[in-house]
């Protein structure tokens, strides 16, 4: 992949989800419930589909930058398992506790429609240091606005790591 299709598989990426937390802010707000309903869009964002989203993502990020491979094939939860670590040091003091991150949340998403353990996901929220978490009853909770600022800030860096700016000429 060359940078010009990386900044545009990137640009793909986050301009959907943004999207989706601006129609979920917007859902929040009286102007903005009004402002959508009058154009026949229904409230709040694809919490889901962001969620699904998000998560394939940083699968495809571990591809791009690990390449693993078992018997020549991708190796997809490992691919995840080091981007997801990437993310930050919650993100990798989370799956070191022992919660199986790309079984329940991925795989739970793209295969079965559901995470696989009790679970909300919600749109907003930056003020926690880590866009999955487990809650002190047990259920877990996926913030889709916390997930994507991560998880840009490391395509960000992937892309400064694999494709350098060119340097100015004097």
């Amino acid at each position: 992949m060359n940078r010009e299709e990386f900044q545009q598989a990137k640009m793909f990426m986050f301009t959907d989800i943004f999207r989706e937390i601006e129609l979920g802010r917007a859902s929040a707000h009286e102007a903005g419930k009004a402002a959508l309903t009058e154009a026949g869009v229904r409230l709040g964002g694809g919490n889901f589909l962001a969620a699904l989203g998000l998560l394939c993502y940083t699968e495809f990020g571990g591809k791009l930058k690990y390449h693993c491979k078992r018997n020549g094939r991708d190796h997809a939860s490992e691919n995840f398992n080091l981007f997801f670590d990437d993310l930050g040091s919650a993100y990798k003091a989370f799956r070191a506790e022992g919660h199986n991150v790309y079984d329940i949340f991925r795989c739970g998403l793209a295969h079965e429609y559901y995470v696989k353990r009790s679970c909300t996901i919600a749109m907003l929220g930056t003020d926690i240091p880590a866009g999955i978490r487990i809650l002190p009853d047990g259920r877990y909770e996926f913030i889709v606005e916390r997930y994507c600022l991560d998880l840009k800030r490391a395509f960000d860096e992937l892309e400064t790591e694999f494709y350098p700016a060119p340097e100015a000429s004097a």
